[in-house]
């Protein structure tokens, strides 16, 4: 995921930009960014990203509580529940930075991105075509 900062702000007109040029570089941080915004409007967009990530939080801490709980009073078990407690943890840091990286997502960003959904299906149904043309 790219940082928000590092890019400019996802108009209409630089989608289309990085779309139809050449000589743009695959990789940089005005496309990455794009295809991250895409990827997650694709998805449901921000909120519904958002809702699944704490949905699927709330449901493996919930398993991994449970887990603990079943093994809390067995000694020989303490390492174990160290470790699930750790899992937690990580969890935890993970989903967090999900969110807010989805929460760095200008809600402009997304419209603008959301708007330009068919010239992006369409860049992407015309990328096999272009390749296997210079193959020829």
């Amino acid at each position: 995921m790219t940082s928000p900062g590092t890019a400019r702000s996802l108009t209409p007109e630089l989608i289309r930009q990085l779309l139809d040029s050449d000589a743009r570089a695959e990789m940089s941080s005005d496309y990455v960014r794009l295809m991250e915004i895409y990827c997650v409007v694709k998805a449901g967009g921000v909120a519904a990203q958002i809702a699944v990530a704490r949905q699927l939080q709330d449901t493996e801490q919930s398993m991994l509580r449970q887990e603990i709980n079943a093994l809390v009073n067995q000694t020989e078990m303490s390492s174990r529940v160290r470790a699930l407690r750790q899992e937690i943890q990580e969890l935890e840091y993970s989903i967090n930075s999900r969110v807010s990286y989805l929460q760095s997502i200008n809600a402009q960003e997304e419209t603008n991105v959301r708007s330009c959904i068919s010239i992006i299906d369409n860049y992407f149904a015309n990328l096999g075509n272009r390749s296997s043309t210079r193959h020829e």
